[in-house]
């Protein structure tokens, strides 16, 4: 015997693709109660308020949730054959993500105290999507996001790497939430964005759940 304990076996990697499935389905709900909940303006006394923060909490929830579902697509997508483009798409909203979550963090743990100690600030930029220092950043996070999402999501079709109605409602949402994030659209199509891209992200979550086969329809 050599006298070194045998090291631990990794995790099955399909056990961990099915765990992030379940947290695409808890993304694509929290990302649909955020959504459904949000107030249609960031005055300083509702950003200060409890239900600012849990809303973008949950809304923080679901992009952290996206990252892990992403990456959990791409292993399903390199195993169904795909290629470069799918990678492209997938770099640029895994990219796109990254960038809203830093401003969501600053959403629940920056702007509420903002609008207690200098309301003037949250007066001038509400959200803080129109500070000079966003007002790149922002838009070109939903670009990316719009374009990764929809490439991804072509290449899942493609490829039949999920069910070709989970990738094709998760294109159908990425454009109409992209649409209603642009501001400027009535504050009811961002909502009713954030719901058919949610149903697309709990309709992927529940493929990688269930395993389904690859290529099955």
């Amino acid at each position: 015997m050599s006298g070194t304990s045998p090291r631990p076996s990794a995790p099955p990697v399909a056990a961990l693709v099915r765990l992030a499935g379940l947290g695409g389905i808890g993304g694509g709900l929290a990302l649909m109660a955020a959504y459904l909940a949000h107030p249609p303006e960031a005055s300083p006394e509702i950003v200060a308020g409890a239900a600012w923060i849990w809303i973008h909490a949950g809304f923080m929830a679901s992009l952290l949730a996206g990252i892990f579902l992403l990456v959990a697509l791409l292993q399903r997508y390199f195993a169904a054959g795909g290629g470069v483009a799918g990678f492209v798409g997938f770099a640029m909203a895994l990219v796109s993500l990254v960038f809203v979550f830093g401003l969501d963090y600053a959403e629940v743990f920056i702007f509420p105290t903002l609008a207690v100690e200098f309301p003037a600030v949250v007066h001038a930029y509400g959200d803080g999507t129109s500070m000079p220092s966003i007002a790149f950043a922002f838009p070109a996070a939903g670009a990316l996001f719009l374009a990764g999402f929809v490439l991804f999501g072509w290449e899942l079709y493609r490829t039949g790497a999920v069910s070709r109605g989970a990738a094709a409602l998760t294109i159908l949402g990425t454009i109409v939430f992209g649409i209603g994030l642009s501001g400027q659209v009535p504050m009811i199509v961002v909502r009713a964005g954030a719901v058919v891209y949610g149903g697309g992200l709990i309709w992927l979550g529940l493929d990688l759940w269930r395993q389904r086969t690859i290529g099955a329809g």
